[in-house]
């Protein structure tokens, strides 16, 4: 009888770890109903980029950032909740909400390639693979065939990495061409923040940039959510952009910027992230 209850205990007990193993912090897909999105989040923020099925929208290679008030997955939600309830993902209902415009900029921390004095944003990408995905980390791959830089046209290979408990997500760049004259191509390159409200809020530290700004810049966000609750406050968000080495951190077209020189084939490392002042999850 105690060799019974014992073994019961046991499996009770692995069940319950089986469990509490199996809880993701960190999450991504290919998103086809959604005019191929690829999306992914971890406890801080979720993002998404766009891919070929928006093509006709002009949209960017930029990153797009959804904020979320805890650490609970919302990408699956968010989406349901726009496509199939009709419950536009632009209000916060409580969980948090899409309110950051990208339109054809770098968004929330997108590649900024810079030459002959100016920036070159590309469009949407056109392959995708997911390289690991567990509980608690997220890689994933998108192809880029058509980067127009300076009159030449450059392939992108981003490698996107979102870990838990790591509010900045690493993106790994390779940029080359079949074009022999690319190669004279004078290039800096990096991480970068599209700013739409430039007033006193941009911070510079070694290697990094950070913007801070009012949540609801997006008028057609911010009419929507006072037309819901009343209100256009939905708190702050900070955005961060770190590019190892950089030897630029400035603001660029618009665009807040930390850049380095580059080479094409040469892999280039950056980090980016949001935070959201309205977010409830542990502090660290």
């Amino acid at each position: 009888m105690k060799k019974i209850v014992f073994f019961a205990l046991m499996v009770l007990t692995l069940s319950a770890c089986q469990k509490e193993a199996v809880q993701p912090k960190v999450y991504g897909r290919f998103v086809p109903e959604r005019k191929d999105d690829f999306a992914w989040e971890n406890e801080y923020a979720a993002f998404r980029m766009y891919g070929p099925a928006l093509r006709p929208e002009n949209p960017s290679n930029g990153v797009d950032l959804w904020l979320k008030a805890s650490p609970e997955l919302v990408v699956d939600s968010f989406y349901y909740r726009e496509h199939v309830l009709g419950l536009p993902y632009h209000i916060n209902y409580g969980k948090g909400l899409d309110c950051y415009k990208v339109g054809h900029t770098c968004g929330a921390g997108g590649l900024v390639v810079i030459a002959e004095g100016k920036t070159w944003i590309g469009g949407a990408y056109d392959r995708w693979e997911i390289l690991e995905q567990t509980p608690d980390k997220f890689v994933f791959r998108l192809e880029y065939d058509s980067l127009l830089v300076a009159g030449h046209i450059l392939q992108e290979s981003i490698t996107i990495t979102a870990k838990a408990n790591e509010p900045l997500n690493q993106a790994d760049v390779v940029l080359t061409s079949d074009d022999p004259q690319a190669a004279n191509l004078q290039l800096l390159a990096g991480g970068g923040i599209y700013m739409h409200d430039t007033i006193d809020q941009v911070s510079y530290d070694l290697f990094t940039v950070q913007y801070t700004e009012d949540a609801l810049s997006d008028k057609t966000a911010a009419q929507m959510n006072y037309d819901y609750n009343g209100s256009t406050s939905q708190g702050r968000i900070r955005l961060t952009v770190r590019t190892p080495d950089a030897t630029l951190t400035d603001t660029v077209d618009g665009n807040l910027v930390a850049v380095r020189p580059y080479v094409l084939g040469d892999t280039l490392t950056y980090y980016f992230g949001a935070t959201w002042s309205e977010w409830n999850g542990p502090k660290n």
